[in-house]
């Protein structure tokens, strides 16, 4: 199967022009409602057009012109459907698309990085699925390089076989080493919906929330003078609650449900309850592994881990999670499980003192710029500006209590963070380019920061540390730069 060219299911029409075939029919239904069945008639049409031409109303030219374009669209969306095609050529992939911008690509199996099959509630109705193929490429990290609309066997099918022929290929490049055993498929951890709820609600923004509702409601109540119309706003908070419970739901649907497994090479990752999504990728397909501990789940002493790889949450509703928010025995279990080899032997070291000075700086700035915004508006203006900048200290103590950094022979490792603490640990391979940035001030201590990036989802990419000593950052460096693997760009910079 997939030896010769095949075809998307037509109804990637539906999902390309959905949006206008649904205007067309509220057109035509009008239409229909005025005029009755001569709407499917030529004369009708010629009547429009002389209207529109020779007695100048430009209210039915516009709206043939608008009917025009729909239609080209959807004449568009069809013929794309007719000419794209796809197959499989031994150990390549070939992608071909014959419309006016042609295009045609063939890439080796063994390139791929992701897998991931979707259904959305349409495609659940009529039993179709997505299939969307991800390259381990930094060009196209951001996006996925392939989408097809097949039905469900078939796109599991065309999963399996890819993934088949990728660790057929690998299984040839290390058959001079010594194999590991094959372990059967099982399964590390399942999050049911109330689990995932539980995700969403401790991943909320706390901070930004709680800054946002004193400004629209508790302020508008102190103002020293002036009667302050509070009925609009309590439209708004309305909205604003909508929104952000339909958020929540619609979050909580999309990763209840949440499966983890895995065998010697692979993980399977598979979520939703509505919109389903499944992802398989190899383990030597991960760049990094990020602990998260939102301000909210610190409290409860919880966390959840998310992946760097290419693929995984590069689009909107993906996900780039490993495991939903638990506790830290579960993570424990799950890492080991899932990611042993991402483990620093070292311990960790503390970041410089002076990492406290510019969170120090900005509390104080944080608190000043509050009193002068509201002191000739608010009486007791002060006391706002002790609360913010209070808050504002707070984070600047957990963010120099969570700066740590450490390294081996194979791994780098750092935490930072204000609220939202993260861990972040990579390998030297994977690490795609590095900037150790100092100035002046800095070089006097013999301190600066390492930015890094890897290949992954925008919201993993990139990274920086805390201010530690530049001959730790310079070891580092020299060894990702040893790294048979690596492609860097070490240098210097000025922050």
């Amino acid at each position: 199967m997939f030896e010769s060219p095949t075809r998307n299911h037509f109804t990637i029409v539906l999902e390309r022009a959905g949006a206008v075939i649904a205007f067309m029919l509220v057109l035509v239904g009008n239409d229909l409602k005025d005029v009755g069945w001569e709407i499917f008639t030529l004369d009708y049409y010629r009547s429009l057009w002389h209207m529109a031409v020779y007695e100048g109303k430009k209210s039915v030219l516009i709206g043939l012109l608008i009917f025009a374009g729909l239609a080209w669209y959807l004449y568009i969306s069809v013929r794309y459907w007719k000419r794209t095609t796809f197959y499989i050529d031994g150990v390549d992939f070939v992608y071909e698309r014959k419309t006016m911008f042609r295009a045609s690509s063939r890439l080796p199996i063994q390139n791929i990085a992701v897998v991931n099959v979707e259904r959305n509630i349409f495609e659940r109705l009529i039993g179709t699925a997505k299939v969307k193929i991800d390259l381990n490429s930094s060009r196209t990290a951001n996006s996925t390089d392939f989408k097809f609309v097949l039905r469900e066997q078939q796109a599991l099918e065309l999963k399996e076989k890819l993934m088949t022929i990728k660790q057929t290929l690998t299984g040839e490049e290390t058959a001079g080493e010594e194999e590991p055993e094959q372990e059967p498929r099982q399964q590390v951890a399942f999050f049911t919906v109330a689990e995932a709820l539980r995700h969403k609600i401790l991943f909320m923004p706390v901070i930004q929330m709680l800054v946002t509702l004193t400004a629209l409601f508790v302020l508008p109540q102190l103002r020293l003078s002036g009667d302050y119309n509070m009925s609009r706003l309590w439209y708004l908070l309305i909205v604003a609650v909508v929104g952000w419970l339909f958020s929540l739901v619609s979050g909580t649907l999309n990763l209840g449900n949440y499966k983890i497994e895995r065998d010697s090479r692979m993980i399977y990752i598979s979520c939703g309850v509505l919109n389903q999504r499944h992802y398989v990728f190899e383990t030597e397909k991960i760049n990094a592994v990020l602990v998260r501990k939102p301000l909210l789940a610190r409290m409860f002493g919880l966390a959840s881990i998310d992946l760097a790889v290419v693929g995984l949450g590069n689009e909107r509703n993906e996900t780039t999670h490993l495991s939903l928010v638990t506790d830290k025995q579960q993570i424990e279990t799950i890492l080991r499980a899932c990611v042993p080899e991402f483990d620093c032997s070292e311990p960790p070291h503390r970041c410089h003192g002076l990492n406290i000075v510019w969170p120090l700086l900005r509390a104080f700035l944080v608190g000043g710029g509050t009193y002068l915004a509201l002191f000739q508006v608010y009486l007791d203006a002060y006391i706002f500006a002790l609360i913010a900048f209070a808050v504002a200290l707070l984070g600047a103590i957990l963010e120099f209590c969570a700066c740590d950094f450490a390294m081996d022979e194979h791994i780098v490792r750092y935490t930072g963070g204000i609220f939202n603490k993260l861990t972040g640990v990579f390998k030297y391979g994977d690490v795609q380019s590095m900037e150790i940035r100092t100035n002046l001030f800095y070089r006097l201590f013999g301190i600066g920061r390492l930015h890094f990036a890897v290949l992954g989802a925008s919201s993993v990419r990139k990274h920086k540390t805390g201010l530690f000593p530049v001959k730790g950052f310079e070891e580092a460096s020299a060894r990702m730069v040893a790294h048979e693997d690596n492609v860097l760009l070490g240098k210097y910079g000025a922050s």
